[in-house]
């Protein structure tokens, strides 16, 4: 009798605590000639923080780098093209042997204010849910932040 095939998992959930968030901003001239007579300077800010995986048990207590993109087509739909990806997915978790990073696009001004609730100690934890894309690859389709009344550790049970 052939043994009963496992189920194929498609969707996986990560569980971390969050920690000491770092804002970095840069601006400069746009340097790419064909996009500098429609968009003259390149301007970026993000938002990272330190990660420690209580969630899925094989990465539990791994510590790593997340990083919040603001993005503003995320404010209004209209604005993302039929085929951008943030249509599909928000971010993504790399999970390999050497590396351990979380990626999430956001509407620029809750970007700003989990950095800052971060700071104050007001957010404590984050929480992703994904596509396995590949192994060590999850693409986040959804994540929320929670604050000392949540507890992630009896979450994960």
């Amino acid at each position: 009798m052939p043994r009963p095939k496992k189920p194929v998992r498609t969707h996986e959930e990560y569980v971390f605590h969050v920690r000491a968030p770092s804002l970095s901003y840069s601006f400069r001239i746009e340097h790419n000639r064909q996009r500098r007579e429609w968009r003259p300077f390149d301007e970026s800010q993000t938002v990272q923080f330190a990660t420690e995986c209580i969630w899925p048990d094989r990465f539990k207590g791994r510590e790593g780098q997340a990083t919040l993109w603001p993005e503003p087509a995320l404010v209004d739909h209209k604005l993302l093209d039929e085929d951008d990806v943030l249509r599909k997915w928000v971010g993504y978790i790399k999970a390999t042997k050497g590396t351990f990073e979380t990626s999430i696009t956001l509407p620029p001004p809750v970007c700003w204010r989990l950095a800052q609730a971060m700071a104050s100690g007001l957010v404590t934890s984050m929480l992703t849910n994904g596509l396995i894309e590949t192994r060590g690859m999850n693409r986040v389709t959804y994540v929320s932040f929670h604050g000392a009344e949540f507890d992630p550790v009896d979450y994960v049970g």
